[in-house]
């Protein structure tokens, strides 16, 4: 499975990416009733915001709940006049969710859809 999602497995090249994705988003864990179901990471760049995580459990999914998260970061960034960008393994059901919600397909690699969301433009 490892290898269908991400090619040939580069343990050093996935350490770096984890290492440097933990260290530069900031993570929320997503609770209900007290008890951890997932994370949300978003990182803050100048030009955009950076959607690096949006995990739910198993069981959890389906719900709506992840619409709802994705909908508050929608909310955010057109505040901020930002736009969005992520990357979804390119197997990840999650992509459906993204553009339901307006993010698009901007690009693509060996292993994710590279996608974004803009904001409306707002009158000042």
């Amino acid at each position: 499975m490892v290898v269908r999602q991400f090619g040939a497995w580069d343990e050093s090249a996935q350490d770096g990416w984890f290492e440097k994705g933990l260290t530069e988003a900031e993570f929320s864990v997503i609770e209900e009733e007290g008890e951890p179901i997932g994370t949300i990471a978003l990182k803050h760049a100048p030009d955009c915001l950076h959607l690096v995580e949006l995990q739910l459990l198993p069981e959890y999914q389906g719900r709506g709940l992840g619409s709802a998260l994705l909908r508050s970061q929608i909310e955010l960034a057109q505040r901020l006049q930002k736009r969005i960008a992520l990357r979804v393994l390119l197997q990840n059901r999650a992509k459906s969710l993204y553009a339901r919600h307006g993010f698009l397909l901007t690009g693509q690699d060996d292993t994710h859809c590279l996608m974004e969301w803009r904001p409306r433009e707002t009158s000042a």
